[in-house]
């Protein structure tokens, strides 16, 4: 019965409507040209060459071999096969092993075969297959694959499968081993469920199963995602000696460390993590990460590094004038494009001139950046050619990441019929199993092609429901939050991802609170920032900014400074010249000041103060604002005008330019602005006495004290 099932379920394998797509190349003609006496593996190389059946290469081995065939030599083949990451060819191997009845099979064996289906025919077929093995049979090994699969796909579906096999083996008795529960760890590490994931591990601390490094890194990774740097600390500190902490790991953490502000750590776990030098991506990655540092040195010294140890990449470069724009170094990073990249030799990426095209717009340098982009498009080949034969030489290659990179480079360039062509051809010929990123850059580029209207078809129709998750939900949503006129269609999809538990992640949330703000629904902000504190989702920049805009369009002051952050790199353009207006609706010039980012807008506000009959001594928040803009001189013109008033000078005032003086080495400067206060007290002194003054106040008493120490340092 049992050999029944399963080859009826070869057979409709072997008949499956994408077998033409994955044999389509293979014919039947006899292998005339092998020896009689070749090995089992020889037959199998030489038929996988001559593109023939695999079948016939087997049969002719087994008549060599008197019709005795050694079920471990079959079993090794599917396995080098498997290795070589051949798994049609391994999985004919399975089928005929299974027709030809060669071995009474063990646990292991569906094992394997689950694996090669899941590859080779997806997920689906490999459950169904699952399903035809005897219960009896279902060993330890099996679960265990079914559990991996689940693993690595994302999506709620994902994970109630998961919970239900691991709850079936630990039924069975089949949690003997760290590796189930290592999935389990994983799983909820990508939906953040920090509680579940120290159950998982007090489970196995209950059950005498002990940790392995996977299970550290997957625990450590949870912690570092919801930064819970006590957690992660104390967990570290247990087990670094003990298990092999893995170079991503390591980076996670010091993004963890990046995001609590404690910069040094982060540092410290980079400078750890720079130790593991066998790893291709590393030096990428150490790139990026110290951009976000803001260690410029160290970036340029990881590339130094990064040259001297591997052959140079695009995605190496890529990474250094990330990193590098992130430093504001557009300098460094046209010069490492115009003297390194462009000499380099290699390949041309489109991703290359977009980001420093990008870094050139930032800074406002536009015309700099249209020049860069057209003289590319001009001179490249790969950017005006037809885009099929170009997928046509990559499809030939096999290498799936680089059709990937090829569509990601067409809608980075803004090529996006292009890039349509590139995912209509990849879909109808199925080159490789599709994932959920895979629709996602699909329905983006339908939306903008094509527009909205077919987005919806192709979402309706095209999209399998297993593959719509997180990722393809949010995509649809930010199709419809892009216009006040799909607000309910955006509310809808909000409360299908709801339903579904895919609101884990801040991008949902952003994307509605960005659409209410727009349209001033306040309520319905605060209602979505209430909900992600539930849910322990962090509001970012983008959250801030979009909450601050509301509150300054509306002249909410309190709200306004309730919710404003101390970060002012973090501000928007948009929404400090946002609340600047707010500021001066209500008269508050000097708060209008501080916020804005345009000097000429500070030295407008700052006209319109001075019109005031009555004000207060403000030249502390105008210095202060003109030298963050970098204009000194605007700062120095203020300051000649300040005429102190009452017995009490604010030494603050001085102390601003000073301050910048000293960081400039201008001792020069900071002497005058010294002489210049000296000038100012001598003439307080004699306004005092002549008003009748005695007491000249605690200020002139520490504007002595800057006045010391100025000269201190000059002289």
């Amino acid at each position: 019965m049992m050999k029944h099932c399963l080859e009826q379920h070869a057979r409709h394998i072997l008949a499956h409507g994408s077998r033409n797509r994955f044999f389509s190349s293979y014919t039947t003609r006899t292998l005339s040209s092998l020896a009689t006496n070749q090995t089992l593996q020889s037959r199998i190389e030489s038929a996988i060459h001559q593109k023939a059946d695999i079948s016939t290469a087997l049969e002719q081995w087994r008549k060599q071999e008197g019709n005795q065939s050694n079920p471990s030599l079959v079993r090794g083949i599917v396995e080098k096969l498997r290795d070589s990451q051949k798994f049609r060819h391994a999985l004919e191997v399975s089928d005929w092993m299974i027709k030809q009845n060669i071995c009474k099979l063990v646990p292991e064996d569906f094992a394997a075969r689950f694996h090669l289906i899941e590859k080779v025919l997806g997920l689906e077929e490999a459950e169904k297959f699952f399903e035809s093995v005897p219960k009896n049979l279902r060993g330890e090994s099996i679960y265990t694959a079914l559990l991996n699969s689940y693993e690595k796909r994302s999506g709620r579906e994902a994970l109630d499968k998961a919970e239900s096999t691991f709850k079936k083996m630990k039924e069975l008795g089949l949690l003997l081993r760290s590796s189930p529960y290592n999935s389990m760890t994983s799983l909820y590490s990508s939906f953040e469920k920090i509680d579940k994931v120290d159950e998982i591990l007090l489970e196995m601390k209950e059950s005498e199963i002990e940790y392995d490094s996977v299970t550290v890194n997957n625990a450590l990774r949870v912690y570092a995602a919801v930064s819970d740097i006590k957690t992660m600390e104390k967990f570290l500190a247990d087990w670094e000696e003990k298990a092999t902490i893995e170079w991503r790991t390591r980076l996670d953490m010091a993004k963890a460390y990046l995001r609590d502000g404690s910069k040094e750590k982060a540092k410290e776990m980079l400078i750890k993590t720079e130790e593991l030098k066998d790893h291709t991506n590393l030096y990428e990655e150490l790139m990026k990460i110290y951009g976000e540092v803001g260690e410029r040195e160290d970036v340029y010294r990881i590339w130094n590094l990064y040259k001297k140890t591997r052959e140079q990449s695009n995605e190496g470069f890529i990474a250094l004038i990330e990193s590098l724009l992130k430093l504001d170094d557009v300098e460094g990073a046209e010069e490492i494009y115009n003297n390194e990249w462009e000499r380099s030799g290699l390949e041309f990426d489109v991703r290359l001139p977009v980001m420093l095209a990008n870094g050139y717009r930032e800074k406002g340098m536009v015309e700099k950046a249209d020049e860069l982009l057209n003289k590319k498009t001009m001179r490249n080949i790969r950017l005006v050619r037809p885009v099929t034969p170009l997928l046509q030489e990559l499809g030939a290659k096999g290498k799936v990441s680089d059709l990937r990179d090829l569509i990601k480079s067409l809608i980075d360039s803004h090529q996006f019929s292009k890039a349509l062509e590139a995912t209509k051809w990849v879909d109808e010929r199925r080159m490789f199993n599709l994932v959920p990123e895979d629709y996602v850059v699909r329905l983006h580029v339908i939306e903008k092609v094509l527009g909205l209207e077919e987005a919806e078809k192709y979402f309706e129709t095209s999209i399998p429901e297993k593959m719509k998750d997180c990722s393809v939900y949010l995509t649809l949503l930010n199709c419809y939050t892009r216009s006040h006129k799909t607000l309910n269609k955006a509310e809808a999809v909000f409360e299908v991802m709801e339903g579904l538990g895919f609101l884990s992640k801040l991008s949902p949330f952003n994307s509605m609170i960005s659409l209410y703000s727009q349209l001033g629904r306040r309520s319905e902000v605060e209602n979505l920032v209430k909900k992600m504190k539930e849910r322990n989702v962090e509001p970012d920049s983008v959250t801030l900014n979009n909450v601050l805009r509301l509150y300054a369009e509306e002249t909410d002051i309190e709200a306004m400074e309730k919710y404003k952050i101390d970060d002012a790199d973090k501000l928007e353009v948009r929404t400090t010249v946002a609340m600047g207006k707010a500021y001066e609706r209500e008269g508050m010039l000097t708060k209008a000041i501080e916020i804005t980012r345009s000097k000429k807008e500070a030295h407008r506000l700052w006209n319109e103060y001075k019109k005031k009959p009555e004000r207060e001594e403000s030249e502390r928040e105008m210095i202060s604002s003109l030298l963050k803009l970098g204009d000194v001189k605007g700062a120095e013109e203020v300051y000649g005008e300040w005429e102190p008033e009452g017995p009490k000078l604010d030494a603050r005032i001085p102390g601003l330019l000073i301050s910048r003086y000293y960081e400039e080495n201008d001792e020069k400067k900071v002497r005058e602005v010294v002489d210049s206060i000296r000038k100012m007290r001598k003439r307080m002194h004699v306004n005092m006495f002549t008003q009748g003054l005695v007491d000249i106040g605690p200020s002139v008493v520490f504007l002595g004290a800057v006045m010391a120490f100025g000269y201190k340092f000059v002289f």
